[in-house]
């Protein structure tokens, strides 16, 4: 796939270096020819040595640290791409505003083909404001960025800034590289609006309703849209990290409104929140008191229906909506299609222990408004997400 196409990997201090190593094999397996330029820091954690032996290749470290001086960074553009992975925070401020204090940086600086950005951090460092405004002005000025991951990161949490794994990474290059391979999955230009989480419905100051939803697919399909190059806007009920536009609801009255006030101009909605059926009917704005009773009755009133609402309003729109059943999944997606007038439905089995709530990973059936069904085999939430938007997205 990569069959003479030249490749020039820069890689930077940070914990996930050590998976370039797979990167540059997966490169030259394809066809290319790699070179390395790394920065001083990136060595701490793989060695010169491993980087020439599997690139075939001297490994790039500083301008002048050689006998002869040759202007390195000029002679390293004549690549196809540059693929920088992982970029730490650093790197990624110092190419956004033009600093070129290494070998990497200034070869950045002088490279007027594809670059693709890869970032990897620590969460709290990848939701930083002036982080995500150099992530904007990259993206502005023509790079290609492959966002990071929700992951185990190497400070201990589970949260976003994990590397994307080298398959990903050789994927995104290859589509680069081959724009017939990337346009049917470029959702530049789209605007998509995404629910996730499960919605809390109070009962009174400390006690609610809710469900079992992590908001992982939801968060899944956002991080996917927006990888893809679509204008996202996240209504979830949680805090994303993600560069799109997040917005945080607790209950289902909050998000309906929040939907509402988004619709317009919206290409594709997909509803992957779990949003509660009822709430109850009657707030207690003081905590409800335990009683000598044995039996404590709280009237529920039912939720509004945001996916059969939208649905009926909105003509322009891609609506799809997510069905969990415990029972006859395939009869009961059919069924609310129907019902909603949405698009699609995406079903999935939450009977099953190993997929669905809380999972990573998920099986998955779309069902178009003419009920023709396509299975998604069990696989990463991630992966799947990437299909559903691929597949929605065939017929927008």
């Amino acid at each position: 796939m990569l069959n003479g196409k030249r490749i020039l990997l820069g890689i930077t201090g940070g914990i996930s270096a050590y998976k370039t190593c797979l990167l540059i094999r997966l490169y030259r397996k394809a066809g290319a020819e790699v070179r390395v330029v790394v920065t001083p820091n990136a060595l701490k954690f793989v060695t010169k040595l491993t980087l020439q032996t599997l690139s075939n290749n001297d490994v790039y470290i500083e301008q002048f640290d050689i006998d002869e001086y040759k202007p390195e960074h000029i002679s390293l553009t004549e690549s196809d791409i540059f693929v920088i992975a992982p970029a730490t925070a650093n790197t990624v401020g110092k190419i956004a505003n033009g600093i070129c204090d290494n070998l990497l940086t200034t070869t950045a600086c002088a490279f007027n083909k594809p670059i693709l950005i890869v970032p990897a951090m620590n969460n709290n460092m990848w939701s930083n404001k002036f982080v995500q405004e150099n992530i904007t002005k990259l993206t502005n000025a023509g790079f290609n960025i492959l966002y990071p991951s929700e992951g185990y990161l190497a400070c201990g949490v589970n949260a976003v800034g994990r590397m994307r794994e080298p398959e990903e990474i050789f994927d995104e290059t290859v589509k680069i590289l081959n724009p017939a391979l990337k346009s049917s999955q470029n959702l530049s230009g789209k605007k998509i609006l995404i629910t996730a989480g499960g919605t809390r419905e109070k009962i009174d100051p400390v006690r609610f309703i809710t469900n079992n939803s992590s908001g992982k697919m939801g968060l899944a399909l956002a991080e996917n849209a927006s990888n893809m190059g679509a204008d996202v806007t996240l209504i979830s009920t949680f805090k994303s990290d993600g560069s799109y536009k997040n917005i945080t609801v607790e209950t289902a009255q909050e998000m309906e409104q929040a939907v509402k006030e988004n619709l317009k101009e919206q290409d594709c909605v997909i509803m992957a929140a779990a949003v509660s059926d009822y709430r109850a009917l009657n707030y207690s704005e003081n905590k409800i008191k335990k009683t000598s009773e044995n039996e404590l009755t709280i009237q529920l009133t039912k939720n509004p229906d945001i996916l059969k609402e939208i649905s009926a309003i909105s003509s322009n729109a891609k609506i799809i909506g997510f069905c969990a059943e415990s029972e006859n999944l395939l009869e009961n997606a059919k069924t609310k299609i129907k019902n909603k007038g949405c698009d699609f439905i995406v079903a999935n089995d939450i009977s099953r222990k190993d997929i669905g709530f809380n999972s990573d990973e998920n099986e998955v059936y779309i069902i178009d408004k003419n009920l023709n069904i396509n299975h998604i085999e069990k696989d990463t939430k991630q992966n799947i997400a990437k299909k559903i938007l691929e597949k929605v997205f065939e017929q927008v």
